[in-house]
């Protein structure tokens, strides 16, 4: 693992352009934390719900920029359970937000959806139309893009460790057998994003340096980068400098 930051970079105009051509090995799977919503919209006195909707269209824009760059997979992470101990007002129009994005996304009819995360903490009418949209693009061939909504880090494993527990219930198994059989490789089958490639880089927006819990099992081994930019301001610029990076690390999976 190893973290860079926009500062860390001085980029050129030119050097973008080269994270995108041929022979430049890039990431199969980005990952990106959309923050700074809100501080946005303090920024541009306005509300919360501008700010969210603002993101919501720059969601369109990065995939197609991943798309154009080759990537196969995009996992998005708008709200955490969290956020859900927030202000309920607050809550509500980002969740309307990402119901909006995520119908859109399942009629632009170019990717393929998945939602993760524990949809129960939402309320049933928000719940309901978050699922049925992803449900319809469940099927569309292209990209794979997974969008984690109430999701939790930690609830993500003990979710695993429960579900193959499970698992071994059913098949009768003792107690002493599991602890003695137990691998980190049969509780990974069982975390979100079992079956997809790993994430190689995580971009998180808004200056913070930290993962505030997303994925730490899938992220073991996973490139970090942080911008300094507010999402609702993320260009393509800023998606390409984080490309960049990426292309200049030596990836050594703790070897």
């Amino acid at each position: 693992m190893s973290i860079n930051s926009a500062a860390d970079l001085p980029i050129h105009a030119g050097e973008r352009i080269s994270a995108l051509t041929p022979g430049v090995e890039l990431p199969r799977h980005v990952a990106v934390i959309v923050d700074g919503n809100r501080r946005w919209a303090r920024e541009h006195h306005t509300d919360p719900a501008v700010a969210y909707r603002r993101g919501g269209d720059r969601v369109h824009e990065l995939l197609t920029w991943c798309e154009a760059a080759g990537i196969s997979v995009v996992t998005l992470w708008p709200l955490s359970a969290d956020n859900l101990r927030r202000d309920r007002g607050d809550v509500r129009a980002l969740v309307q937000v990402i119901g909006e994005v995520v119908g859109e996304l399942a009629d632009a009819r170019r990717w393929q959806l998945n939602l993760f995360g524990n949809t129960a903490l939402l309320g049933p009418s928000e719940r309901r139309r978050i699922r049925e949209a992803a449900r319809r693009a469940g099927a569309v061939s292209g990209m794979t893009v997974n969008i984690a909504v109430a999701y939790d880090g930690h609830e993500d494993i003990t979710a695993a460790v429960r579900s193959l527990l499970i698992e071994h219930a059913r098949r009768g198994t003792a107690v002493a057998d599991i602890v003695d059989s137990l691998t980190s490789e049969q509780i990974a089958r069982h975390v979100s994003l079992t079956g997809q490639p790993p994430v190689d880089l995580i971009i998180r927006t808004s200056g913070e340096q930290r993962l505030s819990g997303f994925l730490p099992w899938q992220s073991a081994y996973s490139e970090f980068y942080f911008c300094d930019v507010n999402w609702p301001d993320f260009s393509r610029a800023d998606f390409e400098a984080a490309l960049l990076s990426y292309t200049r690390r030596s990836r050594r999976y703790g070897q």
